[in-house]
């Protein structure tokens, strides 16, 4: 993304931004803007780990008073904050190239869309996965030291088995969890059905970074026979995290409002969430769920925001989502060709250069219409 702004949706009047550092911008639905620069010319300071004055500008406010508060707390937190933003980023539009939906984004103030402001499965992806982002990347800033306030997870200690035992320095998910909860959450307003879903979503994120996570071993003994282990716990790739994500957003549960049926529930009983199909189980804590049906991605609309699949590249011989049939929504394709130039055929020169030449082929393509 480099320096281009990033917009993400926590909550639904609430529009958070964090760009590449060294700025950071945001806006809220109402279109009035807040904004940090780089540019000491005000009192409210924001101070990151390298000595770098976040300045907030005196007429404009940024993000609410309990993240302002994370931030100060946690020196250095919000680079990683905005890295993992601009990881999830990539990962969905990783996930969803070869969809009709395929995560699209745009320069200005609302970079995913419209999408944000629905309550269909893509919105809820879009949520889950950006906070996974944040918790992964926090987590991991720890166990490198680049956030003063927390180091590697260093609870786990003694003995794990009768080859090995615990030791080295395990990614501090508990920490990026926590924060995570106490940061992304609280943009969350209101007690309605999309406040329970974004809720639900951005904890289905975290709780799939911490279930992904797995043992790393290091091997200890003469000539590398492996006599003893020293093991911790390694957080996953985003990759794995977002193809678990992505095959929940498959399976996810349409919700409503749950309901006992008693006057005697308490409004916290019943601020709860349902499978809109009685036959249906629960949603659990890894589920995503959503409770509006999906906006049509085969074309253009304004009025939802959706750009169409027109002019989308497809693959004429696969019968799957990303073939011609289905991404262009039985209108049809159409096939051009295109000559490519491209290094081939390359040698290694010691010491220390490398040879190549330069090999020009035809590329069918496939473009929907």
């Amino acid at each position: 993304m480099g320096t281009e702004t990033l917009l993400l949706s926590w909550g639904a009047a609430t529009l958070l931004a964090l760009a590449a550092m060294p700025g950071v911008l945001a806006a809220n639905s109402s279109g009035r803007w807040w904004g940090i620069v780089n540019v000491a010319s005000s009192t409210n300071l924001l101070t990151d780990s390298k000595s770098l004055q976040l300045v907030l500008e005196p007429s404009l406010q940024l993000l609410s008073r309990k993240q302002r508060r994370l931030i100060r707390q946690n020196p250095g937190i919000l680079h990683s904050v905005s890295g993992g933003l601009q990881s999830a980023v990539r990962e969905c539009k990783w996930q969803f190239r070869n969809r009709r939906w395929n995560c699209p984004t745009a320069s200005g103030p609302h970079v995913f869309g419209k999408i944000v402001n629905r309550g269909c499965r893509e919105t809820a992806f879009i949520f889950a996965i950006t906070s996974a982002g944040v918790t992964h990347s926090v987590a991991r800033s720890c166990s490198e030291g680049s956030i003063e306030s927390c180091t590697c997870d260093y609870r786990r200690r003694g003995p794990g088995g009768p080859d090995w035992h615990w030791g080295g320095c395990s990614d501090n998910i508990d920490f990026g969890r926590l924060f995570g909860r106490e940061f992304v959450d609280s943009g969350e307003k209101g007690r309605d059905l999309r406040f329970l879903m974004n809720l639900h979503n951005n904890e289905a994120g975290r709780t799939t970074v911490f279930s992904e996570m797995r043992q790393e071993c290091k091997c200890h003994g003469m000539s590398g026979s492996c006599t003893v282990r020293t093991c911790w716990m390694r957080l996953p790739t985003l990759r794995a995290v977002g193809d678990v994500l992505r095959d929940r957003f498959d399976g996810a549960s349409r919700v409503l409002y749950g309901n006992r049926g008693s006057n005697r529930a308490s409004r916290a009983e019943l601020l709860r969430l349902e499978p809109e199909d009685p036959a249906h189980k629960p949603p659990s804590p890894h589920d995503l769920v959503y409770f509006e049906k999906s906006p049509n991605f085969c074309t253009y609309s304004g009025r939802t925001g959706t750009a169409g699949t027109a002019g989308r590249a497809c693959n004429s011989s696969s019968p799957a989502l990303d073939g011609c049939e289905l991404l262009c929504c039985g209108r049809g394709h159409r096939t051009r060709t295109q000559r490519v130039t491209e290094r081939c055929n390359c040698t290694f020169h010691w010491c220390c250069h490398v040879s190549c030449r330069n090999c020009t082929h035809t590329r069918v393509l496939h473009e929907c219409l």
